[in-house]
């Protein structure tokens, strides 16, 4: 029973404690508000050059997939046309036969 108190109110004050903290005011006048610390890291000359770094390094991948892309599908065409060929003989030599 006394073990049960003691748990009770042990998480009576830590409740207490935690809530009066929560409500206090920040040491900040007038925080900066989220809009605002977005607004100045997009401003950032650092963040501009690190944008426009990553910009060109897509760009850059995106030209060596499309190449990479075309190869594969030429090689499918030439595949593709072997086969077709193969079968147009098959049905040449069934049909002259």
């Amino acid at each position: 029973m006394n073990r049960n108190v003691l748990i009770v109110g042990g998480t009576a004050v830590a409740a207490y404690v935690l809530g009066t903290r929560a409500n206090r005011p920040t040491l900040a006048e007038h925080p900066e508000t989220l809009r605002h610390q977005v607004e100045r890291l997009w401003t950032d000359p650092q963040a501009k050059k690190r944008r426009a770094k990553f910009r060109k390094q897509r760009a850059k991948d995106a030209r060596a997939a499309k190449k990479a892309l075309q190869k594969q599908t030429a090689k499918a065409r030439k595949n593709i046309g072997k086969r077709a060929d193969r079968a147009a003989k098959k049905v040449r030599s069934a049909v002259a036969s």
